[in-house]
């Protein structure tokens, strides 16, 4: 077995992770709605990591500090404090941080057992479609962070606010960009234009990968 090879583990699917990636779009525009829903949504974010974190076959003394952390990151992104907003932001920032470290791993273990398949079948798939909900999720995450360090960051209509980088970052990976919410700084700028190159890219590597399994099959 090579070292490529260890990387990822030989689980029996994505057909969980693609439900709750699912179920997680689906329940997002109610968050705003009631506190217990956006306590609801950031379980779902948790939900996906641990799933995703399934796929990496790392010791299990490295998956139980990752499962710790990431747990950690939950607690951090549920945590209020009334009497302190700034204390508030920097427990986020804890939980983004987090989650955007683990969700990146997840999307190379993803990855790497796609390009490492030798045939088409629903399970690559399903895997393919999982890595480019969660490379939205992923700068999401980039979106939140550059928002603590600079509240002016984006510009947001006045029904919308920074709740909506989630759909920001969505309209800005399939390249659909509506141009109601816009970056302002210069790390806003790049990220965006960052993303929207992968999300031209990668469709067409995948794509392409998946027509030449299909051929070779």
């Amino acid at each position: 077995m090579n070292t490529t090879s260890r990387l990822y583990s030989a689980t029996n699917g994505y057909k969980y992770l693609f439900i709750d990636l699912i179920l997680l779009f689906l329940l997002l525009p109610f968050a705003a709605l009631h506190r217990s829903l956006g306590v609801l949504v950031s379980f779902c974010f948790l939900v996906t990591l641990l799933l995703g974190l399934n796929t990496l076959d790392f010791p299990k003394r490295i998956l139980f500090l990752f499962r710790f952390f990431a747990a950690l990151g939950f607690i951090s992104d549920v945590i209020i404090f009334p009497d302190s907003e700034y204390l508030t932001a920097l427990t986020s920032l804890l939980s983004y941080s987090f989650y955007g470290i683990f969700y990146f791993l997840v999307i190379l273990a993803i990855g790497s057992r796609i390009f490492h398949e030798k045939k088409v079948n629903l399970n690559v798939v399903r895997g393919g479609v999982c890595i480019y909900l969660l490379l939205g999720i992923l700068w999401f995450f980039f979106y939140k962070i550059i928002v603590f360090f600079d509240i002016n960051a984006f510009s947001f209509p006045e029904n919308l606010n920074k709740e909506s980088l989630f759909y920001f970052s969505f309209t800005t990976l399939t390249t659909l960009g509506y141009g109601d919410i816009l970056p302002k700084n210069a790390f806003a700028m790049t990220f965006a234009n960052a993303e929207a190159l992968v999300g031209q890219i990668y469709p067409a590597v995948v794509i392409a990968k998946l027509v030449s399994l299909y051929e070779h099959k």
